[in-house]
């Protein structure tokens, strides 16, 4: 850790730049990194708050200064220590930074391990707010992994996030010229919907929609064709988040949709009725067709994945991400749906659901922007319209206003697009 202190602080001898010091910082105050010892914890706590109060970093006497004046020998001791240690610089400092943090997170991953082990086999006691409950048994084991995981896998991505545009100026025009002959390099993931479709252009990577509407007006059925466009017509993979409604219904939804489809309409069949297939009401001709409509779902070669999760316990972005990258490694995933947001729990708590619900917004464009180590992945967020939305919209000829969005004003910051559907 010493190594990590030596550069970020400006000790005056020339081994480092005071550019290379601030970018030294930028990266560690970025990493996460935990401190060990309380007197490297102090010692950065105080470049930290130099560095926001002032704009650059501090020097060595500067700290020694500190120190000195508040009678803090250890912290002097150790800044010999950091004195004397090892000078890092940009890419040597990353890969400093990485190896040390992943040290730690093996560190953390083994005592979480046992933790784990220690639920599925005898139980623990653990806080959860003030209370204390008792953890135990397989289930209990998974969901304590499931939670404390994601903490522990750093966030990597490839994406440019800085440069000179003036020096980008190739990269630029060759960008132009990939758009212009490879639409499906720049074109997104089409709804189906032409009127949508010609002006956006479809939902593309790194792009979060919002599509927003009254309890009952239709989102899931809207994110539902949408996905069975892409399956069906625009070879693209699905993963659908639902936390409202189980797992047989989702998929008994799509199965009925199925049965819309041209191949089997253009033959004079007329589609199921979704109330029948639930209930087991078909006729005997009905229940012939439904396995018909099975069947070429199921061997159609010209049909991508349609993956379904319906999480039996509240989940958050990270888990979502995790769940998605799993998936990612088995098949390629090319749209992520949401349904709904508001169902969401924040991975940042707070006592304003206010602050809870946009957080869970500016997490999902992340994910959108970030997922496969910066590949971006188009994400549809599906989001509950208010009562107050739904009365002005009645009057509005069905226009809703951004204010209809329960508690969610960060959707208008987050989201690239907002549509909606609306019942008169």
């Amino acid at each position: 850790m010493k190594r990590l202190l030596r550069g970020v602080i400006n000790f005056e001898d020339g081994k480092i730049s005071d550019e290379n010091l601030a970018v030294n910082y930028q990266r560690l105050l970025a990493s996460g990194i935990e401190w060990a010892r309380p007197e490297d914890e102090k010692i950065f706590g105080f470049v930290k708050a130099f560095f926001e109060n002032n704009l650059e970093l501090p020097t060595a006497q500067t700290i020694l200064d500190y120190f000195t004046r508040a009678d803090d020998i250890e912290v002097q001791e150790r800044m010999g220590d950091v004195r004397a240690a090892e000078v890092y610089a940009r890419t040597n400092f990353a890969h400093l930074l990485k190896q040390l943090g992943e040290d730690q997170n093996r560190v953390k991953m083994l005592a979480l391990i046992k933790e784990v082990s220690e639920i599925t086999s005898k139980g623990i006691i653990v806080q959860q707010g003030r209370e204390k409950k008792k953890l135990q048994g397989v289930k209990d084991a998974a969901m304590y992994f499931a939670s404390h995981v994601n903490d522990l896998i750093p966030p990597e991505h490839s994406t440019q996030t800085r440069g000179d545009i003036r020096k980008d100026t190739k990269a630029a025009w060759d960008e132009y010229v990939t758009a212009k002959h490879n639409k499906d390099k720049v074109w997104g993931k089409f709804t189906g919907i032409e009127e949508i479709d010609k002006i956006c252009h479809g939902l593309k990577r790194g792009e979060m929609w919002v599509h927003a509407a009254f309890a009952g007006e239709l989102k899931s059925m809207f994110a539902m064709n949408w996905c069975y466009n892409l399956v069906t017509r625009y070879r693209t993979n699905v993963f659908y988040c639902s936390f409202e409604m189980p797992y047989e219904q989702v998929r008994r939804m799509i199965l009925v949709r199925h049965s819309a489809n041209p191949r089997f309409t253009s033959q004079g069949k007329k589609p199921l009725d979704y109330r029948k297939v639930r209930d087991g009401e078909l006729t005997p001709e009905e229940e012939a067709f439904y396995q018909e409509v099975l069947r070429d779902w199921d061997e159609n070669p010209e049909y991508c994945r349609f993956e379904i999760w319906c999480p039996d316990r509240d989940v958050s972005i990270a888990d979502v991400r995790i769940e998605a990258e799993l998936l990612h490694k088995r098949m390629e995933v090319g749209f992520l749906v949401l349904d709904h947001g508001g169902l969401m729990e924040s991975n940042r708590k707070h006592r304003d659901y206010t602050i809870e619900l946009n957080s869970i917004l500016r997490d999902s464009k992340k994910l959108a922007l970030y997922f496969n180590h910066g590949e971006g992945i188009p994400v549809l967020m599906l989001f509950q319209i208010n009562r107050d939305g739904k009365d002005a919209a009645d009057k509005a000829e069905g226009k809703y206003r951004i204010r209809a969005l329960s508690y969610a004003n960060e959707a208008e910051r987050s989201a690239d697009t907002i549509t909606t559907t609306y019942l008169n």
